[in-house]
């Protein structure tokens, strides 16, 4: 009986030192792991040339667009011509990018401005009745631009999309697109353009790319759309009215068919300005369900990843006088103009009469004005 109990003893300590032995082995693998430094990634470049203000290498990620390696040459020259390239896609790490002049006989067939030409006037805003007015410039960059109003004291929201081949400098120039004037400055010279092409003041801009977009989206919990059938077959979903996520928002609101693309670009273009002013409403109303006031550290993270000169005060404070409303009513439109070609470019003639006569009317409505 004592050998039995004593060979158990034995045992019991032979497993029980096994056990301290292989946690003894764990432990060390776990520290080896973790304490090993991790491998850097490698530093990825990229140069680019031609007409950009500042030629050289830049260090650049994988993710990096060919515009925003533009944005970091600081921007284009007067005379170069992107429009025949797709600044929307990926770079190619230690590739050399060269952007093209447009040719001296096509720069000079732009009339250049005589000493008795003056600007052409632009017509000013009708004087209002004095309510509080809040003016936002949004860029989902690098394309969609929308000016936004904001009418507190009668309840009404006025979102204005601004095409991005919008011409912003005037006939004698040479022809620039609101989309070439950011690629040209960034935002200051985005916002600059923006008042020229409104002739309004701008109180604050709100600028955001594809990975914020997507953040900002998922933290309003998606948005519910419905999604037409070229979309839903592109990318295998049902025809249906659904909340889609940050990344399907943002394939959501670019997405042009195929068919459309072929048949014209500034068609699809109109196509697709549609279905962002719906998405927009649809933002509108979630944004309106989410207070703000009680939510400062969604804002916060909101305001951190944008370029904006929004702060929370301000935010909370737009968020609260827009739940405030009554009766709050969304207004969307296009800012009104025709398509005009110059030097085979197609660009929107915005008519800014028209512009004001339609805000006029919006307000008119209301019995306000």
């Amino acid at each position: 009986m004592q050998k039995n109990s004593r060979l158990g003893q034995k045992q019991k300590f032979i497993v029980l030192l096994l056990i301290l032995l292989s946690s003894a082995v764990i432990a060390c693998s776990l520290y080896l792991l973790l304490t090993k430094p991790k491998q850097e990634q490698e530093v990825c470049y990229a140069g680019i040339g031609g007409a950009v203000k500042e030629p050289g290498v830049y260090q650049v990620t994988e993710n990096t667009l060919l515009y925003e390696l533009i944005l970091k040459a600081n921007g284009l020259l007067d005379r170069a011509d992107v429009r025949q390239m797709n600044t929307d896609k990926k770079i190619v790490p230690f590739k050399v990018y060269c952007i093209p002049f447009l040719p001296k006989m096509e720069y000079a067939k732009v009339p250049k401005p005589s000493l008795t030409e003056r600007k052409p006037k632009i017509p000013k805003m009708p004087t209002l009745k004095k309510f509080e007015k809040i003016n936002i410039v949004y860029a989902g960059l690098p394309r969609t631009f929308i000016f936004i109003s904001i009418f507190p004291d009668i309840d009404l929201i006025i979102a204005t999309h601004i095409p991005y081949y919008t011409k912003v400098t005037f006939d004698y120039e040479y022809p620039r697109t609101l989309y070439e004037i950011y690629l040209t400055g960034g935002i200051p010279f985005l916002l600059r353009s923006v008042k020229r092409i409104t002739k309004e003041r701008i109180d604050y801009y709100f600028a955001q790319k594809r990975p914020v977009w997507i953040n900002f989206i998922n933290y309003l919990g998606g948005i519910e759309v419905n999604i037409p059938p070229e979309f839903a077959k592109e990318y295998g979903l049902k025809q249906e009215r659904r909340n889609l996520d940050g990344l399907l928002s943002w394939e959501y609101i670019r997405f042009i068919s195929k068919d459309v693309r072929k048949i014209d670009p500034i068609t699809g273009s109109a196509w697709r300005i549609k279905r962002q002013k719906e998405f927009m409403y649809s933002m509108y109303k979630k944004f309106k369900e989410h207070n703000f006031m009680y939510q400062s550290e969604i804002a916060k993270n909101i305001l951190a990843e944008a370029e904006t000169n929004i702060k929370i005060d301000n935010l909370i404070s737009m968020a609260y006088k827009i739940r405030k409303m009554k009766k709050p009513k969304l207004e969307l439109l296009t800012i009104p103009g025709i398509v005009q070609e110059y030097n085979g470019q197609k660009m929107w003639i915005t008519d800014l009469e028209n512009y004001h006569l339609k805000i006029e009317s919006m307000i008119n409505e209301l019995g306000i004005y």
